[in-house]
């Protein structure tokens, strides 16, 4: 049998709904989901398979009606984190009414327990200091909003959840990533959703095929509950999965299927021409990588981290989709903006150099700004070539 594992991540559990997208696209079934603390609540989503209720509940997700008007438009970590502390020594945390509202309000219960998916959540029992691992049918269906919310409630910032007279906190104090719960409800193969956040995981009891999925890009903080970067999450979560899955290349940026062949192809020709011309030497990519002392897995991949990290010094948006031509065109777009406005740029000063064919200068900026003139050879290439 086929389990999705979700971790745990506060805010940053929007990411495993881009997750979700692209596995239904892919055609990729499952019979059992298990999740701790945000990933209980992805769990459940998808369990009942309301895929448009979760897109629904993540890009409304916000600080009032997760924590009520007093933490509302709190958008600066320093204050929310003031208010975690204040809430705590007055009251024992803070209270989440509203996230417990929003949970009951998404459950459809038939639909739920109806579902040929089983599930499992993880939550810890503080009043007898044990972990609860519970699944479908352990679980009652009055009580399922609660067991999901207890699985979330990341104590000390938000409260204990009361169960039956019982205290319950975040399952990440014993597994935030249960893997072992979905082998134990019979997984042999699973797809495990890891955002690292902080929580405890334990090593795995058996050994299964396992396939992970985890964000390649910087993500929102896990406090940080707003409906933008949730649709930014929601997008690297789908282009991650398809990467995985082979459906699209790249690392911290997404291209389509052999569009990073179409961006080596015309790159090596000028990176080695460039190259050889400040080193007047044959050997001068082994000269230049042995200058910069490169680690192996580096050098493999120079070519592909000096485009990605050419778009990331201008600013290129990581969430889209792109092809060679497409990026390029961007690229180039942000490139003359920058030209435009004479600002300091340490790329665009050996781009220059590069294109007044000055290698002795440029060959100066190698020890100092090496990953500078990987970025400034790929600007030449698309301008030049």
């Amino acid at each position: 049998m086929k389990a999705l594992v979700l971790s745990g991540g506060g805010s940053k559990g929007s990411y495993q709904i881009g997750v979700w997208r692209a596995l239904q696209q892919l055609g990729i079934k499952f019979d059992i989901v298990t999740g701790t603390s945000s990933g209980a609540i992805n769990g459940a989503l998808i369990t009942q398979n309301t895929y448009f209720r979760a897109i629904h509940v993540w890009k409304n997700l916000n600080y009032k009606n997760i924590f009520g008007s007093e933490f509302n438009n709190s958008s600066k970590l320093i204050t929310l984190y003031k208010g975690f502390v204040k809430n705590f020594i007055n009251d024992g945390g803070t209270e989440v009414k509203e996230l417990q509202e929003l949970i009951n309000k998404n459950l459809k219960i038939n639909r739920f327990y109806n579902s040929k998916i089983n599930y499992g959540l993880v939550t810890y029992n503080l009043t007898t200091k044990k972990p609860l691992l519970l699944q479908k049918k352990d679980i009652p269906k009055d009580k399922l909003g609660d067991y999901i919310l207890a699985s979330a409630s990341c104590f000390p910032a938000f409260k204990t959840k009361k169960i039956d007279g019982e205290e319950y906190v975040d399952g990440g104090y014993y597994d935030n990533l249960p893997i072992n719960l979905a082998i134990d409800m019979g997984a042999d193969e699973v797809i495990v959703v890891d955002l690292h956040e902080v929580g405890l995981k334990r090593k795995t009891k058996k050994k299964v095929k396992q396939t992970i999925i985890s964000p390649r890009n910087n993500l929102s903080n896990f406090l940080v509950f707003d409906a933008e970067y949730s649709r930014l999450n929601m997008k690297y979560g789908y282009n991650d999965t398809m990467k995985v899955f082979g459906k699209f290349e790249g690392n911290h940026y997404t291209f389509r299927l052999n569009e990073v062949h179409k961006f080596k192809t015309k790159y090596e020709e000028t990176y080695k021409y460039i190259l050889d011309k400040v080193f007047n030497t044959k050997d001068a990519i082994k000269e230049f990588e042995k200058r910069i002392e490169l680690p192996q897995d580096l050098k493999d991949n120079i070519i592909l981290k000096g485009i990605e990290d050419t778009g990331y010094k201008f600013n290129i948006d990581d969430s889209k989709i792109y092809t060679c031509k497409r990026f390029n065109r961007v690229l180039k777009h942000e490139v003359r903006k920058q030209l435009k406005s004479k600002e300091k740029n340490s790329v665009l000063s050996i781009f220059k150099l590069l294109q007044a064919q000055e290698y002795e200068k440029v060959k100066s900026k190698i020890i100092t700004r090496p990953f500078d003139l990987i970025k400034a050879i790929y600007i030449y290439t698309i301008f030049e070539v």
